[in-house]
């Protein structure tokens, strides 16, 4: 189909260049840094996020509330086009919800429709998706269609975390703040995953860095299918340890490997030093 507008959220990561390689629309967002409000329109410069989040910052989010979810797509619906809008998993943020209230009320309004999909996932993962519908869009007849499309590669969209200090997911609600203190204290570190029905979950405890980016690392191996033809590394202020990951699943698995920095809205949960991996697989169960 031509006439088509794939839209994403700022939480998605996607890079200036595959944004405007795909001519992909992005929601903003806002996230604040102690009492301080930032758009990712125009926020602080990402090294600098990252340090205050070190130095002791406190870091937070908010979802896109259903009056800046319409304004956006309606922005996108008056330019005639059809419009796919992906959001963050609905057991992560309420966003999806809002987009999906909105879609229904412009559907009404404009003769081109917009469709919602709740990707199940975040970060780049969500990119992945968009991608993946972008190339697509050449070979499908109609909005519905590639929705249908979208909706059955996401659940073959797997996203593997490990983050370096535990307190980032205790403030999230992600673990508990005991847990955080004692793996904390004996350096535990933890590997994650984005579960079938899109909550994000520890699946297995590691006792140190080098070993849970090992295990994150192996089991991208182990899973990956080649459905989508990249597999992206998200990273923070640890660009060092990402380019070896990447050289690393490049070698093994003869694939593409692109790196891309993630950024404050989800780091403000995992924290700096979090490494992402994203790619296609038959499911999204640990192998």
């Amino acid at each position: 189909m031509n006439n088509l507008i794939i839209s994403v959220e700022a939480m998605s990561d996607i890079s200036d260049e595959i944004r405007d390689k795909y001519n992909i629309a992005v929601a903003p967002m806002e996230y604040m840094v102690d009492d301080k409000i930032f758009s990712t329109l125009d926020g602080m410069p990402i090294s600098d996020f990252y340090a205050a989040m070190r130095a002791g910052a406190m870091t937070k989010t908010s979802q896109i509330n259903t009056e800046n979810a319409y304004r956006h797509l309606e922005q996108l619906l008056k330019t005639g086009a059809d419009v796919l809008h992906f959001s963050m998993s609905s057991n992560i943020s309420g966003t999806y919800g809002n987009f999906e209230f909105a879609a229904r009320d412009l559907n009404k309004k404009y003769p081109n429709k917009v469709m919602v999909v709740d990707s199940l996932t975040a970060s780049c993962g969500i990119m992945l998706l968009a991608v993946a519908c972008a190339r697509k869009a050449s070979e499908v007849g109609s909005l519905s269609e590639l929705y249908d499309y979208a909706m059955g590669l996401r659940l073959n969209n797997s996203a593997l975390f490990v983050v370096d200090n535990l307190s980032y997911l205790a403030r999230a609600g992600r673990i508990s703040k005991a847990a955080s203190m004692l793996g904390d204290a004996i350096h535990l570190k933890v590997a994650l995953r984005v579960s079938e029905d899109g909550f994000l979950v520890p699946y297995k405890k590691l006792l140190s860095r080098k070993r849970s980016v090992s295990e994150i690392v192996n089991a991208t191996k182990r899973m990956y299918v080649p459905k989508f033809d990249t597999i992206y590394v998200g990273y923070t202020d640890n660009e060092e340890e990402a380019k070896q990951v990447v050289e690393d699943l490049r070698t093994s698995l003869n694939v593409n490997v692109e790196m891309l920095q993630l950024g404050p809205v989800v780091i403000s949960h995992g924290g700096p030093g979090s490494m992402c991996i994203y790619f296609t697989s038959d499911t999204r169960a640990i192998k």
